[in-house]
């Protein structure tokens, strides 16, 4: 499975209400393939950097600077670089990133996130 189609998928399952144990486990599976895929493809896994750079974190990334330690308009690069590394060395799973996306920081992805990746 191409790693586009992977981030589409867990993006729009992302949006979508769960509604069932099923619907988490498709979920789940899909961000496992995720993973592999970066783990196992470093030009994938760039790809994947260079496409949620471009996508941006949002219109206020001070937070999530200061968090990070890095200036404001390193924000981006530095999330984007600690997420998907994150994932693709299993540092982060399906529940951390279902939880970021709630807005809670759990400890794993507090652990990624304040610690440079790549040099970001």
């Amino acid at each position: 499975m191409k790693i586009e189609s992977i981030i589409v998928t867990v993006a729009m399952v992302a949006v979508l209400p769960v509604s069932s144990a099923w619907a988490q486990s498709a979920d789940e599976l899909a961000f496992q393939q995720l993973g592999a895929a970066l783990k196992a493809d470093d030009v994938e896994r760039q790809s994947a950097i260079k496409t949620c750079v471009e996508q941006g974190i949002g219109e206020n990334p001070a937070g999530l600077a200061k968090l990070m330690g890095v200036p404001v308009e390193q924000a981006t690069v530095a999330w984007c670089a600690r997420t998907t590394n994150g994932i693709a060395q299993g540092k982060l799973n399906w529940a951390d990133i279902s939880a970021l996306n709630q807005g809670t920081v759990t400890p794993n992805a507090h652990s990624v996130l304040t610690t440079a990746s790549d040099g970001h």
